[in-house]
């Protein structure tokens, strides 16, 4: 399920829990209330389990893939604390800080995409229609131009050929690794790098997705899920490929009897602050806490790297284009345009 998806269903239990419903007849209700979609199935199935005598936690288990594992996990723990409403309540919170960290992404890719493209039109149309037309008339006066202005007006005799097709093979290129890495965790893991590897972006990215992976570890430590369980669920329900995939040695160390900060240093999943400050959470009985401070540090880098990206990227990218058209301008259409006043002059 999509996260906004998983809120809706866990608010709506949430009020029949509070109201005292039914969950198998009130969530029957919903299903048959909501239109066709993913949504509307597991709503359906949880009902028609719950009606078959499942309990709650066992029904939501039963949807497999259609539901992180970490749901059922702590519906599980609030059952046995008697802290159903509190807990509900903390994961509609859970995944509200989910969904504003992915719009705070998007609303900071945006606005430089959207210039990006205005950018490429604006050079598409001076390549592919206004030089050529300009080189035609040139070439008609028999003027001799400088090497850059010759340089500039031979790319725009086939901008298809010198532009768009290497362009094109470099984005497939790039799809084409996406789509064999995707497949094989190491290949995840591989492209995760890459990705975070780019400056502001990657960094932005990486800073979102261990910030969602932080407060679930925190709120399953919180709800008193035994810590290697909890890495574990918080592991299988992380966007991150690297974190996902060094969860399973991470459980196994915990395990062991290791101390979580010393492993997350251990295996270089976090910088080396977050790693003492997990340590020192641990050694004070605090960890839920202190992985809810971390949680707030990403988040806070999160944002400042996103007003960074709004506000550094579009004024460069204006500038760039305004040099390009300037220089264009300038060595392309000033000069030829002196050297045919001169011709005309004598």
């Amino acid at each position: 399920m999509k996260t906004e998806d998983l809120v809706i269903l866990n608010e709506e239990i949430a009020g029949m829990a509070r109201a005292g419903l039914p969950l198998d007849k009130g969530l029957a209700a919903l299903a048959r209330e909501m239109g066709r979609g993913r949504l509307q199935k597991v709503t359906a199935q949880l009902a028609a389990d719950l009606e078959a005598g499942h309990p709650l936690p066992e029904a939501i288990a039963r949807q497999g893939k259609h539901m992180p594992p970490f749901y059922a996990g702590l519906v599980e723990a609030a059952i046995r604390t008697g802290r159903v409403n509190e807990v509900l309540a903390t994961l509609a919170l859970y995944g509200r800080t989910v969904t504003n960290l992915r719009m705070t992404i998007i609303d900071a890719v945006w606005y430089p995409a959207v210039i990006s493209l205005f950018a490429l039109l604006m050079f598409g149309a001076l390549f592919g229609f206004f030089l050529p037309e300009y080189d035609k008339l040139i070439r008609e006066f028999n003027l001799h131009l400088p090497l850059f202005s010759r340089g500039v007006l031979a790319l725009s005799k086939d901008p298809l050929a010198v532009f768009v097709l290497p362009a094109a093979v470099f984005l497939g290129l790039v799809v084409a690794v996406y789509v064999a890495l995707r497949f094989t965790r190491a290949g995840r893991r591989r492209w995760a790098r890459w990705v975070y590897a780019i400056p502001i972006i990657g960094t932005l990215l990486r800073a979102a997705r261990l910030a969602s992976f932080t407060e679930l570890l925190a709120i399953l430590v919180d709800y008193e899920l035994p810590l290697a369980r909890a890495f574990e669920l918080a592991g299988i329900a992380s966007s991150d490929p690297i974190m996902a995939a060094a969860a399973p040695e991470v459980v196994a160390d915990l395990r062991q009897g290791e101390q979580l900060g010393a492993v997350m240093r251990k295996r270089k999943l976090v910088p080396e602050l977050v790693g003492w400050m997990t340590a020192l959470g641990e050694q004070h009985g605090t960890l839920g806490k202190t992985l809810h401070h971390v949680s707030d540090l990403y988040r806070r880098q999160v944002e400042m790297r996103a007003v960074l990206l709004k506000s550094v990227l579009p004024p460069f990218l204006l500038f760039v284009t305004a040099a390009v058209i300037g220089f264009v301008f300038v060595f392309v259409l000033i000069m030829p345009m002196i050297k045919l006043m001169e011709g005309l002059t004598k």
